[in-house]
């Protein structure tokens, strides 16, 4: 048994020794070498061409996703389902890559499937860490951390230190995001010896830069503590150390990158305005490798910022040069990027506002309402499209669940018949006692009957409610669908009609408001039909003193309703960090302690 637990750990060492024998190659093209030869294992070729496809994840994910798709295929043929597990979980992060949620949860789920018809530990503890990080992105907090104390369950038992390190980082990140600072530190400290002790560099960049960015979140907590401050500092620039020394072994560059946003930010925030040259040295350093690794929202990022610093010196040409030039680049790429154009649109006419030019920045908010247009038309379509899925997956599960009732019933029934053509055999040497016998199964088999009849009625009960609680949902997202498209078409007819009318600016503010109220009514509709009772936001007001502001309440709606701090950001229009800042606030007016989760507080209600 240990041997079987321990076989695809050594292939994994195999490759791995194999793959850094050729330190001045990159780890692709070592793997590569290594899937060329010809003594290697069926297993050892699973495993590496599901490293391979890891390896190729940035800078060539279609490629990766046929590599990843071939491993899945290859591993199907062994007797061992543990490799089938691996190689599902490694394709489940290549598809995150390519912005697909959707396949990478269903791959994630087939993961732990296969996990399940395994004795590997160490494949249960990678299958349990995709499902631990699948979670902490859909935004389910509670469930994120028991699958990642369930990964490290199995990991303890392999010496893993490498996934062990990536599941202690997972679990930080959480922590990081509800605010809890001693768990944050204790789990990037963790991630760090782990990473250390496997010398996994990209392990090792993940873990530099979450212990940065938990002095980050304490030195704004505590702006007095200057250690705090260079604290963050030093864990992001000897992560940079680390990369530069290690380059070739490193495949998520874009790690890196987010570790000199950082330190840009660092600068920009807490140093005088003479502190421009290294701002702006950390920025461009980032912008490069956004450009090596394709990463537009690190590109995009790093000529926002660029152009915030030029405009707060009063630089405004050159703060609008750098946002055309970082337009011009998203505008390149082969993808919509809409969300990303609509920052840029919203940053040029603040930006052209300011500058007094009122008719240019009504042209840029022009093509802003197009692209968001544009967009909302999108999220309703992936609104419905997911609601279709959820009510078709709920409906076949129920399909599946009396179709085994079913043939559970008819193996019940036939146990039963063959009982009878028994009593009916005695029957012939035993009249007597057989007919007694026939009476007492006949009642039994009435009995049964009965009950597999109830069971199935109940089933059909259940099935009903659940259809109909679906179709409220859809019926919901439809009304709110409708709703919002006559906002924008309202829009644009008034920007069409009034582009030369200097109170064009006045009447689209009123549009807006009128807007906001739309959406408390919305929320009020999409109550109703999930009868959510007023009292829910009495209790918040009378919890808080009613200290919390319409855009409060608003923000603890859409946690009620379940949405991740993402979709929060883009509801309410504002940036993911500020979603913390708010999500911080609202405890405080709410009274909530350390240990108290602000989520599960307000659904509790």
């Amino acid at each position: 048994m240990l041997q079987l637990i321990n076989k695809i750990t050594i292939s994994i060492i195999v490759i791995t020794l194999q793959v850094f024998s050729c330190a001045a190659r990159t780890p692709a093209d070592s793997l590569s070498t290594v899937l060329a030869q010809k003594n290697i294992t069926p297993e050892q070729k699973v495993i590496t061409l599901g490293l391979l496809a890891r390896a190729k994840s940035i800078t060539e994910n279609k490629h990766a996703i046929d590599l990843g798709l071939q491993a899945v295929a290859l591993s199907r043929t062994l007797p061992d389902a543990q490799y089938t597990s691996i190689s599902y979980a490694i394709l489940a992060q290549i598809y995150i890559q390519a912005n697909d949620l959707s396949k990478s949860a269903m791959v994630v789920d087939s993961a732990v499937y296969y996990a399940e018809k395994t004795a590997s530990q160490l494949a249960k503890g990678i299958a349990w860490y995709r499902k631990s990080w699948m979670e902490d992105i859909k935004g389910n907090t509670k469930e994120a951390l028991l699958s990642a104390q369930q990964a490290l369950k199995y990991l303890e038992k392999t010496g893993s230190a490498n996934y062990e390190a990536a599941v202690y980082y997972e679990i930080a990140s959480i922590y990081a995001n509800q605010e809890d600072n001693p768990l944050h530190k204790k789990y990037a400290q963790l991630s760090l010896q782990a990473s250390l002790l496997s010398k996994d560099y990209d392990n090792i960049l993940l873990a530099y830069q979450t212990l940065g960015t938990y002095w980050q979140y304490y030195h704004m907590a505590h702006t007095q503590d200057k250690n705090a401050l260079d604290s963050a500092i030093y864990y992001n620039k000897i992560a940079l150390t680390t990369y530069l020394n290690n380059k070739d072994r490193i495949i998520f560059h874009s790690t890196t990158a987010i570790i000199a946003l950082n330190l840009a930010d660092l600068y920009a925030q807490n140093f005088p305005a003479s502190y421009r040259d290294t701002v702006f040295h950390y920025l461009d350093f980032a912008q490069k490798i956004g450009f090596e690794t394709h990463h537009l929202e690190v590109i995009s990022n790093c000529y926002g910022m660029k152009s915030d610093f030029e405009a707060a010196a009063g630089h405004y040409a050159q703060a609008e040069d750098l946002l055309q030039k970082g337009l011009a680049v998203v505008n390149k790429d082969s993808t919509k990027n809409l969300a990303t154009k609509i920052q840029f649109m919203s940053a040029l006419s603040s930006l052209a506002e300011k500058q007094g030019n009122y008719k240019e920045a009504l042209q840029y908010q022009q093509q802003f309402a197009v692209l968001y247009t544009e967009l909302y038309n999108e999220e309703k379509l992936n609104i419905t499209k997911e609601l279709e899925a959820r009510y078709q997956a709920e409906k076949t599960a129920i399909a599946l669940k009396n179709l085994q009732q079913t043939a559970s019933l008819h193996k019940t029934l036939g146990y039963l018949y063959i009982g009878l053509a028994l009593a009916l055999l005695t029957a012939a040497i035993f009249l007597f006692r057989s007919y007694h016998f026939r009476l007492k199964q006949l009642g039994m088999q009435a009995r049964l009957k009965d009950e597999a009849a109830m069971r199935l009625i109940a089933e059909q009960q259940l099935m009903q409610e659940r259809q109909e609680r679906m179709q409220k949902d859809l019926l919901a997202g439809t009304l709110q669908v409708e709703q919002k498209n006559a906002l924008v078409q309202t829009l644009q007819k008034k920007i069409a009609e009034h582009t030369n009318n200097k109170t064009v600016l006045t009447q689209i503010n009123r549009i807006i408001d009128h807007d906001k109220r739309l959406d408390d009514s919305l929320a009020e509709d999409k109550a109703d039909f999930d009868n959510v009772s007023q009292e829910v936001f009495d209790k918040l007001k009378e919890r808080s003193d009613n200290t919390l502001s319409r855009l409060d309440l608003k923000h603890c709606a859409y946690i009620y309703i379940g949405l991740t701090n993402k979709e929060v950001s883009q509801r309410l229009g504002i940036a993911p960090k500020s979603i913390l800042m708010s999500r911080y606030r609202i405890k405080l007016k709410l009274g909530l302690g350390k240990e108290e989760e602000l989520d599960e507080y307000i659904r509790s209600l």
